[in-house]
Parts: structure tokens; C-alpha cells; sequence
């Protein structure tokens, strides 16, 4: 009986996961950001460049979580989850 209760000695601990290295190429990607516009007013120009540069910072970034994703089903492949 006793040896029932006391369990093993592991009981309740828990190895910290042992995950691979992030990519860097996506680090930097999700670190990547469009500068915020000036304050005041911008000629229509400016708008019209930092819209585009918005819409392209969007790709990049939906680029980036696909790859991070395809990362992620990757371990899960070959861990067998």
C-alpha cells in the first residue's frame, strides 16, 4: 500500500518542450512594420503610396503565417499528432 501511495518520483513534473528553432526568415517577416504616416494632413500622393505599401505589408505578412503554419504541420507530421 504504501508503495501505491507515493507515486513515482517524476509524479507531477513535467519536461519542458524541446521545440526546434522558429525560422528566422519568419521572425523578421512578423517583425517587420510599415512606418505610421506623419501627423496632418498628406497630399493625396502620400496616401495613395502608404495605402500600397499597407497592401503589400498585408501579402507579406499572410505569406509569412501560411509558411508558419506549413512550420507547424510540419512538427506535428513528425511528432505522430
Amino acid at each position: 500500500m504504501a508503495l501505491t501511495l507515493s507515486g513515482c518520483a517524476t509524479s507531477g513534473r513535467f519536461a519542458a518542450p524541446n521545440y526546434p528553432e522558429l525560422p528566422a526568415d519568419l521572425r523578421i517577416c512578423f517583425n517587420t512594420i510599415v512606418a505610421p504616416p506623419a501627423v496632418g494632413p498628406m497630399p493625396k500622393k502620400r496616401v495613395m503610396l502608404l495605402i500600397g505599401a499597407f497592401k503589400a505589408s498585408e501579402t507579406e505578412k499572410t505569406d509569412c503565417g501560411k509558411r508558419l503554419i506549413a512550420f507547424y504541420d510540419n512538427l506535428a507530421t513528425r511528432s505522430g499528432t
